[in-house]
């Protein structure tokens, strides 16, 4: 678990000037990479994030049937690749897909997409990223 100090800094035309000066320095802590700008826990998220000046990648990790860790931030896979298409019948009773349940060599073939709702099928972030269809992602 990570503390960080607070300080309170009270804003007044006497006060500002010297509180900038013993400003402590910013962290920035790059939660699954860019996600804001490219899909979680891809390379290029966590490449833009190094790119930008963050300070630390902080990944999710969990593990595939064979023990082997991956960088994904749900236990379930459902909603952040095409596993549905590619092993329709692998789902649980509930309609999910874990990936607990899949060999890391199966979760490689798997396409990393945008994040979406598992019932309603549409992006949870619309337009959030522009069209990557040039881009190899």
């Amino acid at each position: 678990m990570l503390h960080f100090r607070h300080r309170i800094v009270f804003i007044g035309f006497s006060l500002f000037l010297p509180s900038l000066a013993m400003a402590e320095p910013t962290i920035v802590i790059a939660h699954r990479g860019a996600s804001g700008y490219l899909p979680e826990h891809t390379l290029p998220a966590k490449a833009l994030a190094y790119g930008m000046g963050a300070d630390f990648l902080e990944q999710d990790v969990v593990l595939s049937r064979d023990g082997v860790p991956i960088v994904l931030h749900d236990i379930h896979i459902d909603t952040v690749t095409d596993v549905a298409k590619k092993f329709p019948n692998r789902k649980r009773g509930d309609g999910r897909f874990y990936a607990i349940d899949f060999d890391v060599a199966e979760l490689k073939t798997l396409d990393v997409v945008e994040r979406f709702d598992a019932q309603t099928k549409k992006a949870v972030f619309p337009n959030r990223f522009p069209e990557h269809a040039d881009v190899g992602l």
